[in-house]
């Protein structure tokens, strides 16, 4: 469903998908992640006889195909398997491949003390002088490539400039640099605003802020004490990631103790434990969007009511009740209208 609802914004084709999913032996990790891996090298090839003859929309449109391929291959497999790290190295280096075919897309290291955070920059489909910009990441388990498969495209189509880039605990800088999650994640968002700030062609007085599953804990930390920050979406994102995630979806435990380093359920709990809103949410002075449903399994719907209520800013909630199109984890079962309604509220807020 994830992958399906990714492809709407490029990162698949139906048929591909569904092709591939006839493949897969149900409850089977290593097939899964054949049948996904087949695909992407079918696709990847796709990509470089296209590329080779001059036809750079079809090259650039299979490389995106295949970069996200390539990151659902790798999905199930733990962190200690030896397939995962080249299997994410192909997701990446389709992705820049497409990017480097494309005009709208930078390929950027961001300076973060003294470590870079690997990600893009996209420019807006209608160039414009110093666009104003969104700052969007993903959760436990997404990566920058995939990120941009989920909506960005929404806001380049209303002209906001939007950066993607791994921080800490997330994408290459956990799989290639082992740099774990941290509970403080406005410290990697003022390293972004410093870097926007630093580029001169973005207007950083119109910054917003969006984060999807554990993404709307981080964007809502960094909300809450980065003050040039002008609007923040929450998609999908608990209060606490101890209680609304690891407990609430046993199933993601494994990936948990990875981002944060632990090494049993003490320590998980414990530093857990630190990625809470709980004196934070009403430090948030610019306009707030919480947006969540009733049937995510994944992330306790409650933690957005509490997010909602606890913030004494500008705020809004929207709710999607059971059975609604848009009502389970991050919306995968709706993306069409879910992404353009938050894309309208982030223009009506900094895009105007």
């Amino acid at each position: 469903m994830r992958v399906l609802a990714e492809s709407y914004y490029g990162g698949g084709e139906f048929n591909e998908c569904t092709r591939t999913i006839s493949r897969i032996k149900a409850g089977d990790i290593e097939s899964w992640y054949k049948e996904w891996r087949v695909t992407g090298e079918r696709i990847e090839r796709i990509a470089l006889r296209e590329e080779a003859s001059g036809h750079q929309q079809t090259a650039r449109k299979a490389y995106f195909r295949a970069s996200n391929y390539y990151r659902v291959a790798e999905f199930f497999l733990p962190h200690t398997d030896e397939k995962k790290i080249p299997t994410y190295r192909n997701s990446v280096e389709c992705f820049k491949s497409a990017a480097k075919l494309s005009t709208a897309i930078e390929i950027v290291d961001v300076p973060y003390g003294d470590n870079t955070m690997p990600g893009y920059f996209f420019h807006p489909a209608k160039p414009v002088e110093k666009p104003p910009v969104l700052i969007f990441t993903g959760g436990a388990d997404s990566t920058a490539e995939e990120i941009s498969f989920l909506g960005a495209q929404e806001a380049l189509d209303r002209g906001i400039a939007c950066i993607i880039v791994d921080g800490p605990g997330r994408g290459g800088m956990l799989r290639l640099k082992n740099v774990k999650a941290i509970h403080d994640f406005e410290k990697p968002v003022v390293a972004i605003v410093d870097y926007l700030a630093g580029r001169g062609d973005v207007d950083c007085t119109r910054i917003g802020l969006l984060g999807l599953s554990m993404g709307g804990y981080y964007m809502a930390r960094a909300a809450a004490f980065e003050k040039r920050v002008k609007a923040c979406v929450v998609l999908f994102g608990p209060y606490n990631a101890y209680t609304d995630i690891y407990e609430y979806y046993p199933p993601l435990r494994p990936q948990m103790w990875w981002i944060v380093g632990a090494s049993s359920e003490e320590e998980v709990k414990r530093k857990l434990g630190e990625f809470t809103l709980s004196g934070v949410v009403d430090k948030i002075e610019c306009p707030l969007l919480v947006v969540h449903g009733e049937d995510d399994f994944i992330t306790n719907p409650n933690a957005a009511k509490r997010i909602y209520n606890e913030a004494t800013c500008e705020k809004e909630l929207k709710f999607y009740q059971s059975g609604e199109p848009g009502s389970i984890h991050c919306g995968y079962d709706n993306h069409t209208e879910v992404f353009s309604f938050i894309h309208d509220w982030i223009y009506d807020k900094i895009g105007r």
